[in-house]
């Protein structure tokens, strides 16, 4: 007996470079966004 699964099982995630450039670009933009809002939202003693 065969899992239907099996089959159709796709291969793993692979990047393009302009893939990886732009999750990267996303991800330096969150953390930049965090960062600025931590500042604002930081109490300043």
């Amino acid at each position: 007996m065969t899992v239907s699964g099996a089959r159709h099982a796709e291969p793993p995630l692979r990047l393009t470079r302009r893939g990886r450039v732009v999750l990267l670009s996303l991800f330096f933009a969150a953390v930049g966004l965090a960062y600025v809002v931590l500042l604002t939202t930081a109490s300043p003693s």
